[in-house]
């Protein structure tokens, strides 16, 4: 409303005659009156005269003095009428008010001055200072542009008052200010460009993309994206990329699903401030290890283990956004512990402790589907402890009673379960009941003697009895001692046999012990031995079959045959002084062979085998034998060197061998 004002103003003083006489109209003359007589008429002419020189000799001393001591006043601007200032105060006003060096105090400067004539004496003076404050007026814009405020530069552009300058200074500035701010909005879009790419860089994690992207804001033509917005965008892509390493470093900690570890990583996770680009994926980790925890304070639900799960469950952070969802789980874990002992007061306090879990809790669910088994349980229960009941007495009807009754409890109730148990239990104790004379006739009947009838009597427990085992292991006890009684003097017969040396009669008495027997194991493990001793000393004697040749193939095929009997053979003694005194006779026959044949002393060496006795001699002489057949050379003497000056020959002629006519 000021400038309008003024602008307004400093029109209409552009014809000041005009504004002076719209100011101070003329007024219609005013009718004359009789002239009266002054109180100086009454005086005498001299005493006037000298009156009035005194007055004014006083008042041109008194004013003399104040002009003296008083300084010269300086132009209150706001203060001044503006339609009856003068041009030079105008221009001073103006460049008072452009020196404050804003937009507004600059447009007000020029206003003040472009209202005066064309025709004015400081009309030059005042066009050149409208160019200069022109020109202060772009350089601001310039500077807020540059100082990131586009919009506000392009205002100040548009405000520019071009229509006051001279037609040759419009014609020249306009374009100027045209292409000025299709550069600027060149230039911001440009950049805008640039970082909404750096964003989306940094969304999808690509830092590389993204500081590449960054270092190209430093090329921008404008100071507020090369240097403050390059340098905001710097650090946070450098945190960006920090933050998603922290960020990877707790996942891999929360992957360990520990509850120490899960929380170290919530609070890496809660490191990760509200404007990294980072924050986002942040929060969902924050909410997958709240998750985690919740998952770990479950298991030990599941485990019955409660007082862990809760402890747990309390310590789901906030920042995770699961904290309330962490406390309805604690409120329905209390409700489950209950119902862990079903009774119809435990039920009942359960299906109480489920309905405090809100309708908009995550577990409302689970909460409903809990109170609907509960609720179901409850007469359930009440079978289950009237069954309980009817089977306090033992008696076997009493027990039949209570099994049909627990077998019509549903398997979709929490007290299916123990009623199974109750029912194998019962069972149990009536089959007990009903079994155990049956077993205690058969005792009876083993303590007599009568171990066959003992057993027909057992076997009457079926599989499926509880009784079963006990009768099982009755029965092998019994089935050993009719075994020993019946095939013990059978083995013991054939051990006296084998101890004899009749191998082959102490196997056949053996085989006599059938297989169903006791004693069939320990039967098969004595003939087992003596067919290993029956092959052993068939082995020996082939050995000595073979020895008996003398020959150098038949000495080693003896040496191999006594040695593949057992180390544990009673005959392998005997084995290994064959096996040595066949090898020394092998090497004697292989010396003998020497004084014929090298070769062939060389080839019967070689057939004693390493565990031979005589085996290292052998080798001993098999090397002497290779360096007889095949000595070294003999080392020739070095031919003796020709004289190296002359020779003389029997004509007479010297030859120099060094030398060049040598060769010709």
């Amino acid at each position: 409303m000021r400038k309008k004002t003024n602008l307004s103003l400093a029109r209409s003083l552009r014809k000041p005659e005009a504004g002076l006489q719209r100011i101070y109209p003329e007024t219609p003359p005013v009718p004359r009156r009789p002239p009266r007589r002054s109180w100086t008429s009454w005086l005498p002419g001299w005493q006037f005269w000298t009156l009035l020189f005194g007055v004014g000799t006083i008042g041109t001393a008194i004013t003399a003095s104040a002009m003296l001591l008083s300084l010269p006043s300086v132009p209150n601007c706001p203060r001044i009428f503006w339609p009856t200032a003068s041009a030079s105060m105008r221009l001073y006003c103006g460049q008072l008010a452009a020196s404050k060096n804003t937009v507004d105090d600059i447009l007000e400067a020029i206003a003040l001055v472009s209202g005066l004539p064309e025709d004015h004496g400081l009309r030059p003076t005042i066009n050149a200072q409208i160019e200069e404050w022109t020109q202060e007026l772009l350089e601001l814009a310039e500077t807020s542009f540059h100082e990131g405020r586009l919009t506000e530069a392009i205002d100040t552009a548009r405000r520019i008052p071009t229509y006051e300058l001279s037609e040759s200074a419009r014609t020249a500035i306009e374009p100027v200010i045209e292409q000025r701010v299709e550069d600027w909005k060149r230039i911001w879009t440009d950049a805008e460009d640039i970082y909404a790419e750096i964003e989306d860089h940094l969304q999808n994690r690509r830092w590389n993309l993204a500081f590449s992207a960054t270092n190209r804001l430093r090329s921008v033509e404008n100071q507020y994206w090369r240097v403050t917005r390059q340098e905001n965008i710097s650090k946070q892509v450098q945190q960006a990329r920090d933050d998603t390493n922290k960020l990877a470093n707790a996942r891999s900690r929360a992957n360990r699903r520990t509850l120490d570890d899960l929380l170290e990583a919530i609070g890496m996770a809660e490191g990760i401030a509200l404007d990294s680009f980072a924050y986002s994926s942040a929060q969902d980790a924050l909410k997958d290890f709240g998750r985690m925890m919740l998952d770990l304070a479950q298991a030990q639900l599941d485990a019955q283990n409660l007082t862990e799960a809760i402890a747990i469950a309390r310590r789901v952070p906030a920042s995770t956004q699961l904290k309330e969802e962490a406390n309805d789980f604690v409120v329905l874990a209390r409700g489950e512990f209950m119902a862990w002992q079903p009774s119809v007061r435990n039920l009942e306090n359960a299906i109480s402790q489920a309905q405090r879990v809100p309708l908009n809790s995550p577990l409302y669910g689970r909460a409903q589907t809990r109170i609907r088994e509960w609720q179901g349980a409850i007469d359930q229960v009440a079978v289950l402890e009237r069954a309980r009941n009817t089977a306090r007495t033992g008696s076997t009807t009493d027990l039949t009673t209570a099994i049909a009754q627990a077998e019509l409890i549903s398997n979709s109730t929490p007290v299916y379960d123990q009623a199974q148990e109750e029912i194998n239990r019962w069972r149990t104790q009536l089959q007990t009941r009903q079994d155990q004379p049956i077993l205690q006739r058969a005792q009876a009947l083993a303590q007599q003697g009568n171990y066959q009838q003992a057993i027909a009597q057992a076997q009457q427990i079926g599989s499926s009895r509880a009784l079963y085992n006990d009768a099982q292991t009755q029965i092998s006890g019994w089935q050993r001692t009719i075994s020993e009684q019946r095939d013990r003097p059978i083995l013991n017969r054939a051990q006296g046999q084998a101890n004899a040396g009749n191998l082959q009669e102490a196997i056949a008495t053996a085989q006599q012990i059938p297989s169903a027997s006791t004693l069939s194991g320990e039967a098969q493990t004595a003939i087992a031995r003596w067919n290993s001793a029956l092959r052993d000393r068939d082995l020996l004697n082939q050995a000595y079959r073979l020895a008996d040749n003398g020959s150098a193939e038949s000495l080693e095929s003896a040496i191999r045959t006594a040695n593949s009997i057992s180390s544990n053979a009673s005959q392998r003694p005997d084995a290994d002084q064959l096996i040595r005194n066949l090898s020394w006779q092998l090497l004697e026959l292989a010396q003998s062979r020497a004084w014929n044949s090298l070769s062939g002393a060389i080839e019967i060496a070689e057939r004693i085998p390493r565990y031979a006795e005589a085996h290292s001699e052998a080798q001993r002489l098999i090397r002497s034998w290779d360096a007889q057949r095949n000595p070294p050379p003999t080392p020739q003497p070095e031919p003796e060197p020709e004289p190296e000056l002359e020779r003389k020959f029997e004509n007479g002629i010297t030859i120099d061998w060094e030398s060049p006519l040598s060769d010709r």
